[in-house]
């Protein structure tokens, strides 16, 4: 006999219910160095983390957007790409390359303005 038992989320139908294919971010345009590269791209971190958070985070792999690859010391284009899942445990160091944005344009905190 079939059991009618329903899921926490609701019955299944073909689709699993309570499934988000899309997570809420911000992104923080960054530049990541790693032994043997420097990578310009977006760095993706759930909505009400910060970077420090993200790197921090019990996942293995960060999601970078709009990524540019370069040699190690920055001066050489390697590869273009949408999407990178880069291993933490590769990064070096983290900079941000501009002040950070997220849903409407939102803005995380003051900008810092460059020195001359």
């Amino acid at each position: 006999m079939l059991s009618n038992k329903t899921e926490p989320n609701g019955p299944k139908k073909g689709k699993e219910r309570g499934f988000r294919p899309f997570v809420n971010t911000n992104q923080y345009p960054v530049i990541i160095q790693t032994v043997n590269n420097r990578i310009h791209g977006n760095l993706h971190t759930r909505e009400s983390e910060r970077i420090k958070d993200a790197l921090n985070a019990n996942e293995a792999f960060i999601a970078i957007t709009n990524v540019q690859i370069l040699d190690s010391e920055g001066a050489t284009q390697i590869r273009k790409a949408d999407f990178l899942a880069i291993n933490r445990a590769n990064i070096i160091w983290v900079i941000e390359d501009k002040p950070p944005t997220g849903p409407l344009g939102r803005q995380d905190g003051p900008e810092l303005k460059s020195r001359p």
